[in-house]
């Protein structure tokens, strides 16, 4: 054979192995080649393929809707406290561009939502978040009415998504508020924190409701909500402690099928329950709230007051839903049953 024959033959033995070790690899030089390009790429850009995220709820009226987060919020509008404390908690308080509607009673956050600057400590109007160019409104529920910020399109038409939470219409309960959660979560892109948020609640919930499983009498507890002199009935789809103490071995008393109602002293004196839990809308003073109840002569022969068995309940943890809320529950189950939960 010819000198370049052989040559010739030789090249094609070559080029033959290199095909044959391309199609049984991994992966072609080409195709690692563009794979490396695409981690350089990802690795510049950050590596952020989070958004956009789509995020269900409801509106104040029950309707569930879908907002589109196309990228990380950077100027958030806040309505409520129970809102801006999970900004805090969760580390994006630097993105609140204001806060309305400071509704918090006393919350181990109050001093820093009073850092957060503040819009009015009542319901903002249109124009005032308008003037903040918010690229997000992360509001409680009932401010999406005509005459406070009007309905969620006003702002999608604006180009503004909104995120909504703490509704009473669906009904407020352990399960609905873990949904705000992960929503947020999902919203500002934090799931990892929000996700071990959750799973630590769960496992101090399920120890209470354990230790309940040694419950041999269940105390009959009526929850007060108080406010401005007022005393009023929270039916348990407008409030989440009703799970709680019924979680910790007592009866959650119902005393109307109306729902929301003003709460008469001589309601209270008929229901005569063994066990009182009252809290109040903006009182920091849980001590004037508990003396204010157990001093009323009128109430005098109402077992929970003979007794002197009368807790007070952070507000926004007990009606709306609130960080605290495993806090709040243990602190519950102490008060129902001391002989079990003493020591948790």
């Amino acid at each position: 054979m010819k000198r370049s024959g052989v040559i010739l033959l030789m090249m094609m033995i070559v080029w033959c192995t290199a095909c044959t070790q391309t199609a049984s690899g991994p992966a072609s030089g080409m195709e690692s080649a563009i794979e490396k390009k695409g981690e350089a790429l990802q690795s510049i850009s950050g590596g952020d393929d989070h958004y956009p995220v789509s995020i269900k709820f409801y509106t104040n009226e029950g309707k569930e809707i879908t907002q589109t987060i196309k990228e990380e919020p950077k100027r958030v509008v806040v309505v409520g406290s129970a809102v801006a404390e999970l900004m805090i908690e969760f580390g994006q308080k630097e993105k609140v561009v204001g806060i309305g509607y400071s509704d918090q009673s006393f919350s181990k956050y109050e001093d820093q939502i009073a850092q957060l600057p503040l819009i009015t400590e009542s319901w903002p109007s249109k124009e005032s978040v308008l003037a903040l160019q918010p690229d997000l409104i992360y509001s409680i529920s009932s401010a999406f009415k005509e005459d406070l910020l009007g309905d969620i399109s006003f702002w999608n038409d604006r180009g503004i998504p909104v995120v909504s939470a703490v509704n009473f219409t669906v009904g407020r309960s352990m399960e609905e508020y873990f949904k705000e959660i992960k929503n947020f979560g999902s919203t500002f892109n934090v799931e990892d924190k929000t996700d071990a948020y959750l799973k630590e609640q769960e496992a101090r919930f399920d120890q209470v409701k354990k230790i309940a499983g040694a419950v041999e009498e269940i105390p009959k507890v009526l929850f007060i909500g108080g406010a401005r002199d007022t005393y009023y009935y929270y039916p348990p789809s407008w409030c989440m402690i009703d799970e709680m103490i019924e979680g910790a071995g007592g009866e959650y008393m119902k005393l109307s099928k109306d729902g929301y109602m003003e709460l008469s002293i001589e309601a209270i004196i008929a229901a005569n329950p063994e066990k009182i839990i009252i809290t109040e809308f903006q009182e920091p003073d849980s001590e004037a709230t508990r003396n204010k109840l157990i001093s009323n002569e009128r109430l005098q022969n109402v077992s929970a007051i003979k007794t002197g068995n009368v807790m007070v309940a952070e507000y926004t943890s007990a009606i709306n839903g609130g960080l605290q809320l495993a806090d709040l529950y243990e602190d519950v189950a102490a008060f129902i049953h001391p002989e079990l939960y003493a020591k948790i």
